[in-house]
């Protein structure tokens, strides 16, 4: 057998893939022959479908097993997560050409024709109606009959998109990587947690001091326990700055980004990039969203200004910088509040967290999570299997740690969807983390990181607990403005009073939080909510401003935008070294361009939800079997609205929302 039939018989595996192998240097050296070929496989199999006659089509005759989809999916993810140069030529050399055919499939009449045919003149079941349905709108909101010529420009418009967009994401990382800060004088950082300190000592150990990178955990250390205000300022600046000068800078990317996005929304004749973006989500109008974050950001000002008198007034301080509000408020909730996050951090091991979490939901789904000895392509990736009533139903893998060759975020995503065909496979779902990872004995997490595992895997049984047997149905396809409810909802069996004492345990004596721990977290519910909200609604504020009004005709008038806008809605002034815009990844170099505002969207409707839940109680078998069949089963069988309904019996009220963040 040769080495390539080796790799398509690997790519043809049923079971989880061997990573190790698919990712290593003798497949990458052959992986851009591998892709032509399959795209040629694919562009003769859509040819031949074309010739189909509609009489002979059936639901079933869209479906298709894609190998090139898959090792797409699966090199995209490589680069994720251990990003070389390698890779990123594989991909950047290959996407045009991937591009060009699926703009050739989106913008091919004959085969719209088929799916209205197969829609209109055959008995379908109502999953498949829905689907059906749904692949017309789409077909219907890039205007399939659009004259030929501004067909092209859109096909032109999507392809230089893709490129811009990983362009942009790219130079995040690689400036990332870029960056490091060795301190050799010990007495600024003696505060630090020991397990990030220890991390920094091995970096540069032979230098006799502490070299630290952009490991967000350590980021976040330095600005709550570092003494030296000079420092702070100096991370903090190096984190708004990222990819904003030389080889790396964002700006003319994000100009041209927002300027073909404008030119495409035109030509499918909506005012702006934020109205064509809202076509699909439960949102009416950019109006209706600014209005609502107006309303909730009017009060979380307020609230937030009252947050920043408590520590003045506390420290005696006229005036508070940014770089230094961590560093206060960890202080403040240490004397006054007398909470202490390395003490607390101590009641979460990386290792019970996770079967918490897992025990957890096998209890409430009735699935079996078995970790699975297979290797993968880095040591500290887990892979489980997913079992329903003895049914393997899913392949999980975590990938929960920080490498500095890893993009710095969290994200949920699938390499193998759900397909109804027995032959496709079981589905491979994945959660990606960049929790600091202890160099020795045990370790352990923040309680925001222990809230980010949770949110992460809940979007993971997205996928998972979809009753439809049909992937375009599962909880990845649902209104983008509804996909974060589940996610966060499962943040309050962390941070909820009546769970959060179940999940702790401390890692040397095995107790839980005592009662006046619970007290003490209890009376600081509500703590500097009113900052969080705020800066949450100020980065929505600042995507839905962006694509809904005029695009700046150069990086220099987009520098000026951008600081008037974020001065107009930041409870801190900002000046003109601030370029935080550089490295906003969700709405340049994700999909949450004029959408991030689903966020706040989402949570005020999932508290409402939890609201209902706390009163069916939240650890009751009935509350998950009504929550199960009314919104987790269901997705996008209906529409979010009708989801929300079924659950509560009314529409959605902002109360819940507005108690949790005191507002």
């Amino acid at each position: 057998m040769t080495q390539k039939e080796k790799i398509i018989q690997e790519l043809k595996n049923k079971k989880f893939p061997d990573l190790k192998f698919l990712f290593s240097n003798e497949v990458l050296d052959m992986a851009s022959e591998i892709l032509e070929q399959e795209l040629e496989n694919e562009k003769v199999k859509f040819d031949e479908f074309l010739k189909l006659e509609n009489s002979s089509l059936t639901f079933d005759s869209f479906e298709d097993e894609s190998i090139l989809d898959y090792f797409w999916s699966l090199l995209n993810h490589f680069e994720s997560v251990e990003s070389s140069d390698k890779v990123r030529d594989i991909i950047e050399n290959f996407r045009p050409k991937l591009q060009d055919f699926s703009n050739e499939v989106a913008y091919n009449k004959p085969y719209f024709e088929k799916l209205e045919y197969v829609n209109n003149a055959l008995s379908l079941d109502i999953e498949q109606k829905r689907i059906m349905d749904l692949r017309i709108k789409s077909y219907k909101d890039r205007w399939i009959d659009l004259p030929l010529e501004k067909q092209e420009e859109i096909k032109k418009i999507n392809k230089k998109l893709w490129e811009l967009s990983d362009k942009f994401t790219n130079n995040i990382v690689d400036d990332e990587k870029t960056f490091e800060y060795l301190i050799t004088d010990f007495e600024l950082i003696k505060d630090l947690p020991s397990d990030v300190l220890e991390v920094a000592k091995m970096a540069w150990e032979e230098k006799g001091g502490y070299l630290f990178d952009s490991d967000p955990t350590s980021y976040s250390a330095i600005m709550k326990y570092c003494t030296s205000k000079e420092i702070r300022a100096y991370f903090e600046k190096a984190s708004y700055t990222t990819a904003s000068a030389w080889k790396f800078d964002n700006r003319e990317i994000v100009l041209e980004l927002l300027k073909l996005k404008d030119a495409k929304a035109k030509l499918l004749w909506y005012k702006n990039y934020a109205e064509l973006s809202l076509k699909d989500k439960m949102a009416d109008s950019p109006e209706q969203v600014f209005e609502l974050l107006n309303s909730v950001s009017a009060k979380a000002i307020k609230k937030a200004e009252l947050d920043l008198k408590e520590v003045k007034d506390y420290f005696k301080l006229d005036h508070i910088e940014t770089y230094d509000l961590a560093y206060y408020t960890r202080i403040l909730k240490e004397e006054k509040y007398s909470l202490d996050e390395k003490v607390l951090k101590n009641y979460f091991e990386f290792e019970d967290v996770l079967s918490y979490l897992h025990r957890f939901i096998e209890n409430f789904y009735s699935l079996e999570i078995k970790e699975s000895s297979i290797e993968s392509y880095n040591s500290d990736v887990r892979v489980y299997e997913i079992y329903k009533k003895g049914k393997l139903i899913s392949y999980y893998f975590l990938d929960a740690f920080y490498r500095k060759w890893k993009r710095p975020w969290a994200w949920a995503d699938n390499l193998r969807e759900k397909e109804y065909f027995p032959d496709f496979g079981v589905p491979v779902i994945l959660n990606v983390c960049n929790f600091q990872k202890a160099n020795s004995w045990k370790t352990t997490l923040y309680l925001r990181d222990v809230e980010t595992l949770f949110h992460e895997f809940w979007h993971a049984l997205h996928e998972l607990l979809s009753e439809s047997k049909y992937s375009e149905l599962s909880g990845f396809w649902v209104e983008w403005d509804f996909v974060e409810l589940p996610s966060q909802l499962l943040e309050n069996w962390v941070s909820d009073k009546d769970s959060l004492k179940k999940l702790s345990k401390h890692i040397e004596t095995w107790e839980n939080f005592s009662d006046e721990i619970m007290t003490k977290l209890e009376k600081i519910k509500t703590f500097m909510t009113g900052v969080f909200v705020a800066r949450q609604n100020e980065f929505a504020l600042l995507d839905m401003s962006l694509y809904s009004s005029e695009i700046p005709k150069s990086t220099e008038e987009l520098d000026r935008k951008i600081l008037e806008i974020v001065n107009k809605y930041s409870i801190f002034k900002r000046w003109e070294d601030y370029k935080m815009y550089c490295s906003f990844n969700h709405i340049f170099g994700w999909w949450y361009a004029a959408g991030y505002y689903s966020y706040m969207w989402a949570e005020i409707i999932e508290a409402d939800v939890f609201s209902r839940i706390k009163e069916m109680w939240m650890f009751s078998a009935e509350t998950w079997e009504k929550l199960l069949k009314t919104i987790i089963w269901q997705w996008t069988r209906k529409k979010a609205t009708e989801l929300f309904f079924d659950f509560m019996w009314r529409e959605v009220e902002n109360k819940a929302f507005m108690e949790r963040y005191g507002l």
